[in-house]
């Protein structure tokens, strides 16, 4: 689903709707007529939940009733800090409830304790609001009035599902007494949202998901539509920690739908935020700036925000990150700047890797180290897993490091997140070099299945990791040629040409070691070793300039040399020779497995053969070896193509590409036949058929008659035997004239037809 579908619901949202049908004005209209309750109840149902909290904390019968003398003071204390409430002014209200005295005692004390928890529970200072909450028991047991129980006793539930204590789900029928059938399915419903927002800050985000969707359920039975949008928030963050991201993406989008059909303003800055995230795992920085930007606005305009700011600002420091280096890095500073002890670890690991991709790795590292202890004491283990990710590719030699990726992936798969893990797993497919290119190829395969992008554009380990990908490439098939950084090395930056001969030779020597005394015959085979050592050393200076860059890619150079041989190590640059074979290599192992990918992979080994190895030095002994063995692996990639492909036109194209590459190859030219004849162009077999029988008397060898035909009924399978391969050629009903013209001309002596000989190697 693309993110252009959501952007209507970035727009100003119209006012929130009660459930009496009137809108947030009708509050105000409660609170100056002196019904702060009725003004309390109309914003809980319109899908603010700090006044939905604070309502099931309220003992109604206290809201007209007149105070004792004794407990005035604390009566006032509450009521003041319920109008600035309601007057949308939070803040006031918790310093208010702030300065209620210790030890006090009655039902308005128990009251003022109760809102007091509310306020710190919903501000996540779950310290100061179990400290309200102790002080709410002890007043209600000592006052004994029943209603000052059961609102301290809601307080309790709801305490406990915001920290994750499994009291809420037991306690909380009972914790329903005395209110209406109305009020007890909004206090079930706040403790399920306020469950699976303890249990995703917690990292559990499968437990998270179901709290959510059971949510989603009660609101569709309660009728509370107002916190069906929330509700839908908490379950795309939960999926987008399981790595199902189209689902997320779903769910988001439906919430943003919901929330401006219905008119609810109430977390709107916390659904955009989300919805950003989700987009920023997809690698879609257009769609997740969007709504991160628009969270921003949402919560410079609403003082009463559940988005964390630090949250926000870290999630649009990694989008910026590509456009926006100094933005994204102030950004960045911004989120750890304000971020409260929990979110540290969360905005250190976006510094982390705005300044990884800025390229300061030793600012990486330092964030990377902070970050991991802190995940680790919090046990946020979402957190831990990218800043082992971070530890490893801001290290000075990230393979030496690499160990860390499999407590990362265990990790993963403990948090049950599939492409968190096919991240970690390309990641450390992509630092072993080439030797792991089809591990590399099945988790980017996994990463697509989960609608993850993998172009570069986002702050995160996939773009850190596409960075270390060699910058230096050189192009060995075909014409020679060096580029670096996507530009060809001047000619005259090599200063001489045995320069450009001593890489050739190390590329052709395949990253194994060659000695110096050897480097010193071939590149001057008539001069002493005496007289060339030192010049050998000028060439190794020369090379690994030409070879250098500014982008690091791992703990040594591209040039591995010591004081006995040279070698070039193939894991910094990329060689296209080796990428070719290690495709073709791929390419016949998943035809020998019967791989449903089998066409597109020998297609792909195809296109990387650019041509013959160093075509330039075609008399070079030393390029021999590798120029061979590139030929015989093309060679297999074609002939595997010829005999899978359906398509009789490129059927043709792969068989003439073959007996070019070798006139001689009778299979090729046998086969090239038959299927111009199957396709009834017989004028060009007959050519084609001539072609055949001079190049196999050049060679002194008899030509296979086109109508030669074997009996194969004897055999259960046809094309098991070696005479069946030779039956595509028997003869058709009608014989076309052109093969008696070329029998007429055939030598004496030579035979009409072999049936010993099998045509082709490959199966049918």
């Amino acid at each position: 689903m693309s993110g252009d579908l959501v952007n209507h619901a970035w727009r100003a949202s119209p006012p929130a709707r009660s459930e009496g049908g009137g809108d947030a004005s009708t509050a105000e209209r409660h609170l100056t007529s002196g019904d702060p309750g009725r003004a309390l109840r109309h914003l809980a149902a319109a899908g603010d939940r700090r006044a939905a909290h604070l309502w099931l904390a309220t003992q109604t019968d206290l809201l007209a009733a007149n105070p004792d003398e004794a407990d005035g003071p604390v009566a006032q204390i509450w009521r003041t800090a319920l109008r600035h409430h309601l007057a949308g002014e939070p803040h006031l209200a918790t310093a208010l409830l702030a300065t209620a005295p210790i030890g006090a005692t009655g039902p308005h004390a128990v009251q003022t304790y109760c809102h007091a928890a509310v306020h710190h529970l919903l501000d996540d200072d779950i310290e100061r609001a179990g400290a309200d909450v102790e002080e709410a028991a002890r007043a209600a047991h000592a006052c004994g009035v029943p209603t000052a129980h059961q609102a301290y006793a809601r307080v309790v539930v709801l305490l406990a599902a915001a920290t994750g204590d499994p009291m809420a789900t037991l306690a909380r029928a009972e914790a329903t007494d005395g209110l209406r059938r109305v009020d007890a399915n909004l206090f079930r419903l706040m403790v399920h949202l306020d469950l699976a927002g303890h249990l995703l800050r917690a990292g559990d985000a499968a437990d998270a998901l179901r709290q959510a969707e059971a949510a989603v359920r009660l609101t569709e039975v309660a009728g509370d539509s107002a916190y069906e949008p929330y509700a839908l928030t908490l379950a795309a963050v939960a999926k987008c920690q399981l790595g199902r991201l189209e689902e997320a993406l779903a769910d988001g989008a439906a919430g943003l739908r919901l929330r401006e059909l219905a008119g609810v303003t109430a977390d709107e800055a916390f659904s955009l935020a989300a919805l950003g995230m989700v987009h920023r795992r997809r690698r879609e920085p257009r769609q997740a700036r969007q709504a991160l930007e628009g969270a921003l606005s949402a919560m410079a305009t609403s003082p009463a925000h559940p988005a964390s700011p630090a949250w926000v600002l870290a999630e649009l420091a990694r989008i910026r990150a590509a456009d926006d280096p100094a933005a994204a890095q102030d950004l960045a500073e911004r989120a750890v700047t304000v971020a409260r002890e929990l979110e540290r670890p969360y905005a250190l690991l976006a510094r982390g890797w705005v300044a990884l991709l800025r390229g300061d790795t030793a600012a990486a590292h330092f964030d990377a180290a902070e970050a991991r202890t802190g995940a680790t004491v919090g046990r946020r283990r979402a957190t831990l897993i990218e800043a082992l990710q971070l530890t490893v590719l801001a290290a000075d030699d990230p393979r030496a490091s690499a160990g860390l990726l499999d407590d990362a992936a265990a990790l993963c798969r403990e948090l049950g997140d599939p492409a968190e893990e096919a991240t970690v797993r390309l990641i450390a497919a992509r630092l072993q070099g080439r030797q792991a290119r089809r591990g590399a190829e099945g988790a980017e395969q996994k990463l697509r299945r989960c609608g993850v992008r993998l172009d570069p554009g986002v702050a995160d380990g996939l773009s850190a990791i596409t960075l270390r990908v060699p910058a230096v490439v050189i192009h060995t098939l075909g014409d020679f040629r060096v580029f670096r950084a996507g530009a060809v090395v001047p000619y005259g930056e090599w200063q001489s040409k045995k320069a450009r001969d001593l890489l050739k030779i190390l590329v052709a020597h395949r990253g194994r070691a060659v000695p110096r005394a050897r480097l010193m015959e071939l590149l001057w085979p008539d001069e002493s070793p005496s007289r060339t050592a030192n010049r050998l050393s000028v060439l190794l200076s020369t090379l690994r300039r030409v070879l250098s860059t500014r982008r690091r890619t791992s703990g040594r150079g591209a040039v591995l040399a010591d004081r006995g041989s040279v070698a070039i190590d193939l894991d910094v640059i990329d060689v296209d020779v080796e990428t070719f074979l290690t495709a073709a290599e791929e390419a016949q192992a998943a035809l020998r497995a019967g791989h449903p990918d089998t066409s597109r992979a020998l297609v792909r080994a195809d296109e990387l053969y650019g041509g013959d190895f160093l075509s330039d030095d075609p008399y070079e002994d030393w390029a021999q070896p590798l120029r061979e063995e590139a030929q015989a692996a093309h060679t297999s990639v074609l002939r595997a193509l010829a005999q899978h492909t359906p398509d009789t036109d490129q059927k043709l194209v792969y068989l003439m590409r073959l007996v070019h590459r070798d006139p001689y190859d009778e299979d090729a030219h046998l086969e090239l036949v038959q299927v111009l004849r199957s396709a009834g162009r017989h004028g060009e077999a007959q050519r084609r058929y001539r072609t055949y029988v001079e190049r196999m008397r050049e060679l002194g060898i008899a030509p296979a008659s086109p109508t030669t035909g074997v009996d194969t009924g004897q055999h259960a399978d046809p094309a098991a035997a070696p005479e069946a391969r030779v039956a595509r050629w028997r003869t058709p009903d009608a014989q076309p004239p052109w093969t008696a013209e070329v029998d007429a001309g055939r030598p004496a002596g030579v035979p009409a037809q072999r049936t010993s000989r099998s045509l082709i190697e490959h199966p049918a």
